[in-house]
């Protein structure tokens, strides 16, 4: 199977033995905006040019939208866990899995926005070498760096190696 979207690509490697775990590991301890770091991967994975300008430029066109909408919806969401009076209960639960739903719908706008900025990126060299697993722990560890602004952490290297294996263990990748 050939994954030619950012989309399919992003669905494909949360749905990975473990990654979905550590994605949320990195969203949670680092603040890690998961689909903008699934991005970047895809990028790489493309063979893709991703220099500090590339990045900053995707970091200014998710971070409104992830901000304000996403986000939002999480926290809702994840509010309705415990709270407030009448959460939790049947009826709340049911309203927490359509906020579930709408949060991954605007993930999903979002992604699509991204991969609009992945398309545009040039070619990192002519020869079409594979990416290599460091280079790809590489690519996600700047996304980690930059969203915790601290150094990477042993537990957050350890999300990173299991994201990049299961990214580069995806058959073909395609472009759009």
């Amino acid at each position: 199977m050939t994954i030619t979207t950012l989309w399919s690509f992003a669905v494909t490697v949360y749905q990975r033995d473990g990654v979905a775990a550590a994605c949320l590991g990195l969203q949670e301890d680092a603040h890690v905006d998961v689909p903008l770091m699934l991005s970047v991967a895809y990028a790489c994975l493309q063979n893709k040019h991703i220099g500090n300008n590339a990045f900053v430029n995707l970091q200014s066109l998710a971070r409104p939208w992830q901000t304000e909408i996403v986000q939002s919806l999480r926290r809702i969401r994840t509010r309705l866990k415990t709270g407030p009076h009448p959460a939790p209960n049947e009826i709340t639960d049911e309203l927490r899995n359509k906020v579930k739903a709408a949060e991954l719908a605007a993930e999903k706008i979002q992604i699509e926005m991204m991969q609009i900025w992945a398309d545009a990126l040039p070619a990192a060299n002519q020869d079409n070498s594979p990416v290599t697993l460091p280079a790809l722990i590489d690519a996600i560890g700047i996304v980690v760096t930059a969203s915790s602004q601290h150094p990477v952490t042993p537990n957050q290297a350890d999300h990173i190696k299991l994201i990049a294996t299961a990214a580069l263990g995806i058959s073909s990748i395609g472009t759009s």
